[in-house]
C-alpha cells in the first residue's frame, strides 16, 4: 500500500511515542521517559515534533517555520458544540508564520538540541519585533493587566527601552491609570505595573527611571490604601487578576458593581503586596529610610490566613458576600503561581500547591474548575501567560515533572495554533503575551535568570528530556553584552565560568562591562516532589442558584432534585431537602444564602438575604453640595456595627470613604444597578465600623472621579448591630 508523506510522518512519530511509552517507577508513581518533552493521553512533543491522534506539527530542516496538518475544520468540528446549538463556536485562521530573514535588531539568539524548541523561540522574538509602533512602545491589544506580565517574564529584558515607554504611557498625573475600561475602584489591579517597571530597572540600572518609579508607585498606593483596605481582614477590595463570572448558569448574575467591590481577590492583593515590596526596595536602593516591607508582610500573612484552604491545599480566588465573606471555590492559578515566585506562599505551601492543583492534559487552566469545555489555549485569550508563571513556580519548588508538563503544553499550543493564527472567533489570542512567554521558559527557565537589583541570579532546571547545549547569545544587559551557555541537565550548578575564568558563585554582579561568556555546568540535584495532580474527568462548578427570599423562608426557583443543596449561615452550611425551606429562627444578625455542593467544589453561593436581629437605625442622608456628609449617630451598646447606605441609582458610580469617630473604615460603592429603576431604592456595599456607647460621629466623603462618571443620590445610612 502506498502512504503520502504526511502519513509517512504521522507514522513515524507514532512509532516514536510508542518507543517511549511511559514507565512506573519503583514507588508506582509513573514517569515520563528522558526521550520526550512530554507525553500523555492526549499528545506526545518531542525536541523537534508533536503528534496527537492524527494531527501532526514537525520542524523542517530549514528551521523557519512549522508544518502542520492542523486545520479549522477539525478544531470546528471538535468544540463546535461548545457554543450552543444557536451559536455555534467557529474558529478562524490567519497567516502561518515563517522566520524573518534577519534576526530582529538587538534581540538575543536561543539555540539548543531540540530544534522545535528554538524556532517557536525565533517565532517569539520575531512576534515581539512587531508588536512596536511607531512610538517605540508595545501595541496594547487586551487589558494592561497582561501586558505588565509580559514585562516581567521576557519584554523588560528583550525590550527594555520598548517596556519603559510603554509603562510611561500607562501613567497620568503622576499615578497609574486606574481606570481600565472605566472600572476603577471595582477593578484595581493596575498595580501590576509596579512588578514591570521593577523589572525594567534591574534590567536597565537607569537611576532616573528608578527615581520616577517609586514616585508613581508611592503615590498610587497611597490612593489605593486609603479607598480599597478592608479594615477587617487587612486585604484589598475589589476584582482582580481574573474575573469572577464565569459562563451561562455558572455565573453570579446577581452581582454588580457594590458586590464585586465587596470582593478580596487573590491577585489583587499579591499585586498589591508585591508592589509594597517593590516599592521598599526601591527606597533602598535609593537610600531612603521606609517602612514599605512590613506593609508587604501585613498583606502576605492576610492573603495566608483567608484566602488560604488548607483542606484544598491551595488559594481561593477570591473572598465574596456581604457581611460574612466566604471563599470561593473558584481557583486562580495565574495568582497561584505568582504566590509561589514571589515568596506569598511559604512554608510548605509552595510545592503542596504546585502538586494538589488539578491540571488538565492540555496545560494548567486560567481558573479551576474549568468555565467551558474549551481546551486552555482557547478558553482565555492570555493562558500562555498563566502557564508561562505556572512552569516558573515549578521550577522554582524543583518540579520537573509538573515542569515536562506544562513545558509541552506551552509548546503544544504554539506550534499548533500560534504558529498558524488560529484562534476561536471569539477570543482573540494575545500574541504578545504568548511570544513574551515562551521567550520566558528559554531565559527564566532552561538558564534559570533572574534580575535582582544588584545583579543576576542563575538557578537553571534543565529537565532530563533536554540534554545538550543550551546557548543564550547577545543579551544586553546595563554595560555589558552577555552569552550563556548552560551544559547539560538538572538543577545544581557544579560549575560556573566568565570567560574562562571560575567563579565562586551563580551570580553576575551588575556593574559588569564589556562582553562575557558565561558558562555553566549542571548536575542532578536533590529531588523534590515530583507529584502533579491530573484531571481527566472534566470539573465544572454547579450551577448558581436562583432563591426567591421572603422575611423567613425561602424558595429555590431553578430547583434540580438531583443536586445537593446547601443553606449558608453566616458562611456556615447546613443541607436542604426542598425547593421550599425555613430559615432558622435567631435574634442576631444573619445572612443566607443557597449553595449547591458537587463532587469535587461548590458552586457559587445565591444573591444573599440580610436578615436583622434588632431593626437597624435608619439615619438620613444630608445634602451635602462639597461632597462631605456628617451623621450623628447614637448606640446604646458599643461594638461592632454595619453600615451601608440606601440610594437611588439615578447615576453611573458613586464612590464614598467612611470614618466612625474620626477613623477610617472603609469605602461605599454606589453604582448603577443591573434592571433597577432610578427611582427604587437599592443598598451600596456594607462597611464594617466600630462605634462607641452613645454619640458617634460618621462622616462620608465623596471622591472626585473622573467626568464620565456621575453621582447617585444618596437617601439614608443603615446602622445595623452585628453581634
Amino acid at each position: 500500500m502506498m502512504i503520502n508523506r504526511t502519513q509517512s510522518i504521522a507514522l513515524t512519530l507514532a512509532a516514536i511515542a510508542v518507543s517511549v511509552f511511559i514507565v512506573c517507577s519503583c514507588s508506582g508513581r509513573k514517569e515520563m521517559s528522558n526521550r520526550v518533552i512530554v507525553q500523555n493521553e492526549v499528545f506526545t512533543v518531542t525536541g523537534d515534533s508533536i503528534i496527537e491522534d492524527t494531527v501532526w506539527a514537525t520542524v523542517p530542516s530549514s528551521r523557519d517555520r512549522i508544518k502542520s496538518n492542523i486545520t479549522v475544520a477539525r478544531l470546528d468540528s471538535l468544540y463546535g458544540h461548545v457554543g450552543g446549538e444557536a451559536t455555534p463556536l467557529k474558529f478562524e485562521g490567519g497567516r502561518s508564520w515563517r522566520k524573518h530573514k534577519k534576526r530582529p535588531a538587538l534581540m538575543p539568539e536561543f539555540k539548543s538540541d531540540q530544534p522545535l524548541v528554538d524556532v517557536l523561540y525565533d517565532m517569539s522574538t520575531d512576534c515581539i519585533a512587531d508588536a512596536i509602533d511607531s512610538n517605540g512602545r508595545f501595541y496594547v491589544t487586551h487589558n494592561n493587566s497582561r501586558l505588565y506580565c509580559s514585562i516581567y517574564l521576557s519584554l523588560a529584558a528583550l525590550k527594555p527601552h520598548q517596556s519603559m515607554a510603554t509603562l510611561r504611557a500607562i501613567v497620568d498625573r503622576d499615578s497609574i491609570i486606574m481606570q481600565r475600561e472605566g472600572q476603577w475602584p471595582v477593578v484595581s489591579d493596575h498595580v501590576g505595573w509596579a512588578t514591570a517597571a521593577w523589572e525594567v530597572y534591574k534590567v536597565t540600572g537607569d537611576r532616573e527611571w528608578l527615581a520616577y518609579c517609586k514616585h508613581v508607585i508611592e503615590k498610587t498606593l497611597a490612593i489605593n490604601r486609603a479607598v480599597l483596605m478592608d479594615q477587617r481582614t487587612g486585604l484589598v477590595h475589589g476584582a482582580g487578576y481574573t474575573p469572577a463570572r464565569p459562563i451561562g448558569v455558572r455565573r453570579m448574575t446577581w452581582m454588580g458593581y457594590n458586590d464585586f467591590f465587596a470582593c478580596m481577590s487573590l491577585g489583587n492583593n499579591i499585586l498589591t503586596g508585591n508592589a509594597y515590596r517593590i516599592l521598599s526596595e526601591m527606597c533602598d536602593e535609593l537610600g531612603i529610610e521606609n517602612e514599605y516591607q512590613e506593609d508587604a508582610l501585613h498583606i502576605k500573612n492576610s492573603i495566608n490566613q483567608h484566602l488560604w484552604n488548607e483542606d484544598r491545599g491551595l488559594y481561593s480566588s477570591f473572598l465574596y458576600g456581604t457581611a460574612f465573606p466566604q471563599q470561593s471555590s473558584l481557583t486562580d492559578n495565574t495568582s497561584q503561581a505568582m504566590c509561589v515566585l514571589w515568596g506569598i506562599a511559604d512554608d510548605n505551601r509552595a510545592e503542596n500547591l504546585i502538586a494538589h492543583t488539578p491540571v488538565s492534559d492540555m496545560g494548567v487552566n486560567v481558573t479551576y474548575p474549568a468555565t467551558n469545555l474549551l481546551e486552555p489555549y482557547f478558553a482565555n485569550s492570555s493562558w500562555a501567560t498563566t502557564q508561562a508563571l505556572w512552569n516558573m513556580a515549578a521550577a522554582n519548588v524543583g518540579n520537573e515533572n509538573a515542569l515536562r508538563r506544562g513545558l509541552g503544553a506551552l509548546y503544544r499550543a504554539q506550534a499548533l495554533y500560534q504558529s498558524r493564527g488560529i484562534h476561536a472567533s471569539s477570543v482573540k489570542i494575545d500574541d504578545l503575551g504568548t511570544s513574551a512567554s515562551n521567550a520566558a521558559m528559554a531565559m527564566r527557565v532552561l538558564l534559570g535568570m533572574s534580575f535582582e537589583a544588584e545583579g543576576i541570579e542563575f538557578s537553571p532546571l534543565v529537565p532530563s528530556c533536554f540534554p545538550g547545549k543550551k546557548t543564550f547569545k547577545g543579551l544586553n544587559y546595563r554595560k555589558a553584552v552577555l552569552d550563556v551557555t548552560i551544559v547539560g541537565t538538572g538543577n545544581d550548578v557544579a560549575s560556573i565560568t566568565d570567560n574562562g575564568t571560575e567563579m565562586e558563585s551563580a551570580f553576575i554582579p551588575c556593574d559588569i562591562e564589556g562582553r562575557h561568556h558565561i558558562v555553566i555546568t549542571l548536575q542532578e540535584g536533590n529531588r523534590k516532589s515530583q507529584r502533579v495532580t491530573i484531571h481527566r474527568n472534566e470539573i465544572f462548578l454547579p450551577p448558581t442558584p436562583s432563591v426567591i427570599w421572603k422575611n423567613d423562608s425561602g424558595f429555590i426557583e431553578d430547583y434540580q432534585p438531583d443536586l445537593d443543596y446547601r443553606l449558608s449561615v453566616n458562611g456556615e452550611l447546613q443541607p436542604l431537602t426542598d425547593s421550599a425551606f425555613a430559615l432558622p429562627q435567631t435574634d442576631v444578625f444573619a445572612e443566607y444564602a443557597v449553595i449547591i455542593a458537587g463532587k469535587q467544589v461548590n458552586g457559587f453561593m445565591s444573591k444573599p438575604l440580610l436578615k436583622f436581629g434588632l431593626t437597624p437605625q435608619i439615619a438620613f442622608f444630608p445634602d451635602s453640595p462639597d461632597g462631605h456628609a456628617v451623621i450623628n449617630v447614637s448606640v446604646a451598646v458599643g461594638g461592632d456595627y454595619l453600615i451601608d447606605v440606601g440610594y437611588r441609582p439615578t447615576g453611573t458610580l458613586d464612590v464614598r470613604r467612611v470614618s466612625a469617630n474620626s477613623h477610617p473604615m472603609g469605602t461605599l460603592v454606589m453604582a448603577k444597578s443591573n434592571g433597577a429603576d432610578q427611582e427604587e431604592l437599592v443598598y451600596s456595599n456594607i462597611v464594617a465600623v466600630k462605634l462607641l456607647k452613645g454619640e458617634n460621629h460618621i462622616e462620608i466623603d465623596q471622591l472626585r472621579l473622573p467626568k464620565a462618571f456621575t453621582p447617585c443620590e444618596p437617601v439614608h445610612v443603615r446602622v445595623i448591630r452585628l453581634d
